[in-house]
């Protein structure tokens, strides 16, 4: 009877661990699939990068992501259009199609876009799996873009640079009027993703990314943003977006001004005049004193006890 008791029991146990091992791989087998086209051997490395990202973007918003997505990694204009089958701006380096689970991306080795093919994969792996992660329902633009861009790392120095010049100069955009960005100027649209990636940062900051988990669980529940915003946040949208506004004037205006090389060569110049009209002065000071010494020095030789 003990060795019956002993079989089951050694039974019962392998069978418990084959079940946790098939749970733990199927599990761990959960993963988005990646159709790629791109020039060269890059497939491998694309898709790697992309897994990574799928990690990353999984981590902050607390979901898997396990659906198809089509990448066109394309090398001329033409493969670029047909790729996408829309009106682009000129300014645009890549594109994600939501509807289609498709990204398209210009190159980097064949086109200037001023991105890495890592980074450009990044940012719109991020607005695929965004959509995913809202249920198909709308975020503001600043929103996704800014989230995209804290994914793949883009800032740069030049972008607090721009902001400054924005701050001295013809103002922030609002958050609110970013949704045309598409129809933007270069110059423009490079201040709005700038202020976008600053927006999402302070988010952040202030909540940590369990933010991105609170927001979303609430967004999917109830299908209403500004109350899904208010939940996570404590913060009405429109109070939140004043009080993000009015700091970032305030920082940018005192601290990152004189870092510009726009205004830092001219007031380098200025204080080199400065410095020299300050050098001028004690010089024509100390002679005009020496000049008093040396009278005075005379008159008392004329004077002298031997004369």
């Amino acid at each position: 009877m003990n060795k019956i008791n002993d079989i089951l029991s050694l039974a019962f146990n392998r069978l418990f661990v084959t079940l946790i091992l098939i749970s733990v791989f199927s599990c761990g087998s959960v993963a988005a699939t990646y159709i790629i086209e791109a020039p060269g051997n890059q497939e491998s490395h694309i898709n790697n990068t992309l897994n990574e990202y799928e990690d990353k973007i999984e981590e902050l918003l607390g979901i898997i992501y396990d659906d198809t997505v089509r990448v066109v990694v394309a090398a001329d204009m033409v493969s670029f259009s047909k790729a996408l089958g829309s009106e682009f701006p000129d300014w645009g380096a890549a594109a994600a199609i939501k509807a289609r689970k498709l990204i398209v991306i210009k190159s980097p080795s064949h086109f200037r876009v001023g991105k890495s093919l890592e980074e450009l994969l990044g940012h719109e792996l991020g607005h695929i799996i965004l959509d995913d992660a809202s249920g198909g329902r709308w975020l503001p633009r600043w929103f996704e873009e800014g989230f995209c861009q804290i994914v793949s790392g883009e800032w740069r120095i030049n972008q607090d640079l721009l902001i400054t010049r924005a701050v001295w100069g013809s103002g922030l955009i609002p958050l609110t009027a970013l949704e045309g960005v598409n129809r933007f100027g270069g110059a423009k649209a490079s201040l709005a993703y700038s202020q976008s990636y600053l927006a999402i940062s302070s988010l952040v900051k202030e909540f940590g990314t369990r933010f991105f988990h609170d927001f979303f669980e609430y967004y999917r529940d109830s299908g209403n943003f500004y109350e899904s915003f208010f939940k996570s946040t404590g913060y009405e949208y429109t109070e939140w977006l004043g009080i993000w506004q009015s700091k970032t004037v305030e920082r940018y205006r005192f601290v990152l001004y004189v870092f510009d090389p726009q205004v830092l060569f001219p007031l380098i110049a200025v204080l080199f005049i400065i410095l020299y009209l300050i050098k001028r002065y004690i010089t024509r000071r100390k002679l005009r004193q020496w000049q008093i010494e040396e009278r005075i020095r005379g008159d008392e030789q004329g004077y002298s006890a031997w004369d």
